[in-house]
């Protein structure tokens, strides 16, 4: 029977549990998809935040780093007295004395200022020229570049202080580092481009393919300041999605194999629920053909007690005679099949019960397969060196060779040969039983070494479906093995240890 039937014959209380237990991991299997794109989204967006901001720490410093090339640059003009100097001047409106800057080479072109929080001397110190430095740099710096606007103190400056505020582009290569090390610092480990685009000629490209694009952001980047706002960069990172899978790897990982050991727990079940079913109609069929096998004995014997009580069976000795052979006969019968049931519970553990010789193979064979040579219709051939021996238990591998006769000449028809042949490889002894019977379809074999099993079709022959179950099981009590093939016949392969 294949599964296909097993399951048709299932019991409805059976199949709902297995319908259910399909639909809770098919249910766990929706949930699992729909949480990993959930969590990959997230990720995502995370990924999105990640190199925006990574971004913009990368602009911030490179502007930064362009204000300190300008500050450095300021303050060494200023302390330069070939190009600009210091002095005071009273303040009458104020009573205060104020700052002058003037150009050493044409005293006339100069800048005054006071400030009443910061007074100086009549005659600058030199820390108070220090400070008066400072502070220019300070507003004046964050004023000129905010405004975009260069305040002329003096004509000299005022140039000066022009050509290097326009000439300060932006360092490209600096920026790429600093982009790199803030993606490094967020574990982005994937490679990027940066573009700088002027917008009053150029769209921004769209978010397209495999890329992450990160927010524009307005840069000054032919000059220090950029009045219209035009120019804005925009990095590029490539293959988003293997910088997400380095993040998830180990919960998709982990969900899979989740889901793995699910539907290999619930494809378990299903093959348990199918092997019971087998092995509850097995019983059954074995239940069947033991009560049929035990009741013709009893009858037979029941019929052989009721001649001799009541038809007066005792008054013929020879009647007598036959009616106890033939009790005795059946009695015998059925203490053997009684005896092959028991050994079901007593062979379970065949391998603490041997007891192991050496023998040579061909002479014990040819004793066994003697006593079936009245049996019409069998012959036998032997294909064995007479040095080959085997270590096994003699009695438990008895029973092994005569279950396959028994076997072949029950299936095999009228004309039985039986063909036996050995061979020792290294540390195994190679035994092969053929015969030319029927043979059994592929599709039956794999089973007929279990418990009760009898192949389908074969019902009408005596039997319990255990003689092949025992072959194996003093088999593998020997350490050996015991496969089967139809080869124009049943095709055996007994493989023990030599010692």
């Amino acid at each position: 029977m294949d599964k296909a039937d097993t399951f048709v014959g299932m019991n409805n209380r059976v199949r709902r549990l297995f319908l259910l237990a399909l639909l809770a991991a098919a249910g766990l299997l929706c949930l699992q998809v729909y949480w990993i794109s959930k969590e990959w989204t997230r990720s995502a967006d995370i990924l999105q935040r990640e190199v925006d901001y990574s971004f913009q720490q990368a602009v911030d410093k490179e502007w930064s780093r362009r204000k300190d090339t300008l500050t450095a640059y300021l303050s060494d003009l200023l302390h330069d007295t070939n190009s600009v100097r210091f002095g005071t001047r009273y303040n009458k409106a104020e009573n205060v004395w104020a700052v002058t800057m003037y150009d050493p080479a044409n005293p006339k072109d100069y800048s005054s200022w006071s400030n009443k929080l910061h007074p100086v001397s009549e005659k600058l110190s030199d820390k108070e020229r220090e400070e008066v430095i400072a502070r220019f740099i300070e507003e004046n710096l964050i004023k000129s570049i905010a405004s975009d606007v260069i305040f002329f103190y003096t004509q000299r400056l005022g140039q000066a202080w022009t050509k290097k505020y326009n000439d300060l582009s932006m360092d490209t290569l600096f920026m790429k580092k600093m982009f790199k090390s803030e993606l490094a610092q967020n574990k982005i480990d994937a490679g990027f481009s940066i573009a700088y685009i002027d917008t009053t000629q150029y769209p921004l490209p769209e978010m397209k393919g495999r890329a992450l694009y990160s927010k524009p952001i307005t840069v000054n980047f032919k000059r220090v300041n950029d009045i219209a706002k035009k120019y804005v960069a925009q990095a590029t990172v490539r293959n988003p999605g293997m910088v997400l899978f380095k993040r998830l790897w180990l919960i998709g990982i982990g969900s899979l194999l989740l889901l793995g050991l699910t539907f290999w727990c619930l494809y378990r079940m299903y093959q348990t629920i199918i092997r019971q079913k087998q092995l509850d109609e097995l019983k059954d069929d074995f239940i069947s053909n033991m009560t049929h096998e035990l009741k013709t004995p009893i009858a037979t014997v029941t019929a052989a007690i009721d001649g001799l009580q009541f038809y007066d069976a005792l008054n013929d000795k020879e009647r007598t005679k036959r009616y106890l052979n033939v009790s005795r006969t059946e009695l015998n019968r059925l203490d053997q099949m009684v005896s092959k049931a028991l050994e079901l519970s007593v062979e379970q553990n065949i391998s603490g019960q041997l007891v192991k010789e050496k023998f040579a193979l061909r002479p014990f064979l040819e004793q066994l397969l003697s006593s079936f040579d009245v049996q019409s219709g069998f012959r036998w051939k032997l294909d064995i060196d007479a040095e080959i021996k085997m270590y096994a238990d003699k009695e438990k591998f008895g029973a092994v060779f005569q279950n396959l006769i028994e076997n072949a000449i029950k299936y095999g028809g009228d004309d039985v040969l039986m063909h036996f042949a050995a061979e020792r490889a290294g540390a195994w002894l190679t035994i092969t039983v053929d015969d030319n019977g029927p043979g059994i379809d592929k599709a039956f074999l794999p089973h007929i070494f279990n418990k009760f099993y009898r192949v389908p079709g074969a019902v009408e022959a005596k039997g319990f479906g255990l003689g092949l179950y025992r072959v194996a099981g003093i088999v593998k009590a020997h350490g050996g093995t015991v496969v089967a093939e139809t080869k124009e016949g049943l095709h055996f392969v007994i493989k023990i240890p030599v010692a």
